[in-house]
């Protein structure tokens, strides 16, 4: 059993990352370019100089976060695909916190960013938890539509009450100096964030598996109406774990606000959120997984450009990359599975 366990948690991910490279391999034959100099460049060249590397880790600050969003909600069997709009959320919160009391001292100003973000991704999140804990909703559909919900709203407030004094650009003005985070090595964008998330990271661990919540949470998702049966609120849980998933999802935007862009900008995520469910994929739902899979996805994304540059290939080629991967993980965890019931129906 634990062999299979390994098969499935471990071996099948490694399998699904190198059929990806080898199909994007025979892509790139195609356009006539060779593989090997290209994914030399993809994966090797910003790992030669310290701020290539810390740009990796500056990418993989908010993938880890929509990740650990992701993670929370899956391990209690739902699903939220509304990371992308619980990180615009959490990052509105933090700029308007930011704008309002930016100048107080650091260790008030960062802090109370980041609770806003907290409690406005919370929000965002409780409300399709809430939804299906009273009506039985699909936390699916609510949690997309949620998304356009957030990105029309952050649209709407840099272009008209937030938008920059001057009036130039659909941005607001920067926040409070005293909100940015703190660069951690000099010379790079590296900041506090990453350290923040890999708090989190630890925090949603103890939570899940360490807290008797986090065993209900996961019992819930396991099997419903058993968890039911045992007395647990289910509905309660559901909403709960919604909640704080679209609250993990909402310090995604905080680290952006505070560490990257210290203003809000139309559109200023890329697809972050849906990131966030292809590392959670990737690292089998566990904190730690989302971790490694989530720096994978930001040593693929920096070095996509170090490889346009390089090369002259397309940078959008690593989201066709990412996209296999999770691809071929899906198919190869399902194979496995099925192994593992044929052995399993062999052994009895």
């Amino acid at each position: 059993m634990k062999k299979d366990l390994l098969l499935i948690n471990l071996v099948v991910p490694i399998l699904a990352i190198l059929a990806a490279l080898v199909l994007g391999a025979i892509l790139l034959l195609f356009i006539n370019v060779n593989p090997l100099e290209a994914y030399s460049v993809l994966l090797f060249g910003n790992l030669t100089s310290l701020y290539g590397i810390s740009e990796i880790l500056v990418k993989a600050v908010p993938i880890i976060m929509t990740g650990l969003a992701f993670t929370f909600a899956y391990r209690t069997g739902l699903f939220n695909i509304g990371a992308e709009g619980q990180m615009y959320v959490g990052a509105i919160a933090a700029v308007v916190v930011g704008l309002k009391l930016g100048h107080l001292s650091p260790f008030l100003a960062i802090p109370l960013s980041l609770l806003a973000a907290l409690i406005a991704g919370g929000i965002w999140g409780g409300i399709p938890g809430l939804l299906k804990a009273v009506f039985g909703s699909s936390e699916i559909i609510i949690t997309i539509m949620l998304n356009y919900v957030a990105v029309y709203l952050l649209s709407y407030l840099v272009d008209k009450p937030l938008r920059e004094k001057s009036g130039f650009y659909p941005q607001t003005d920067m926040i409070g100096e005293n909100a940015f985070l703190p660069v951690l090595i000099p010379n790079t964008r590296l900041h506090l964030g990453f350290l923040i998330a890999l708090l989190f990271v630890v925090l949603v661990y103890i939570i899940l598996w360490r807290t008797k919540l986090g065993f209900e949470l996961r019992a819930v998702g396991l099997n419903l109406h058993a968890a039911e049966y045992a007395g647990i609120d289910v509905r309660t849980k559901m909403f709960l774990a919604l909640a704080l998933s679209g609250a993990l999802a909402g310090v995604a935007g905080f680290t952006e606000v505070g560490g990257i862009h210290h203003r809000l900008l139309d559109n200023f995520s890329k697809g972050v959120g849906f990131d966030g469910i292809a590392v959670a994929l990737l690292g089998q739902a566990t904190p730690f997984g989302v971790v490694l899979a989530s720096l994978l996805f930001g040593l693929l994304q920096v070095g996509a450009n170090s490889m346009q540059r390089s090369v002259g290939v397309p940078a959008n080629i690593v989201y066709i990359i990412q996209g296999l991967i999770i691809l071929f993980l899906l198919g190869g965890t399902i194979l496995a599975r099925r192994y593992q019931k044929k052995k399993a129906k062999g052994v009895a």
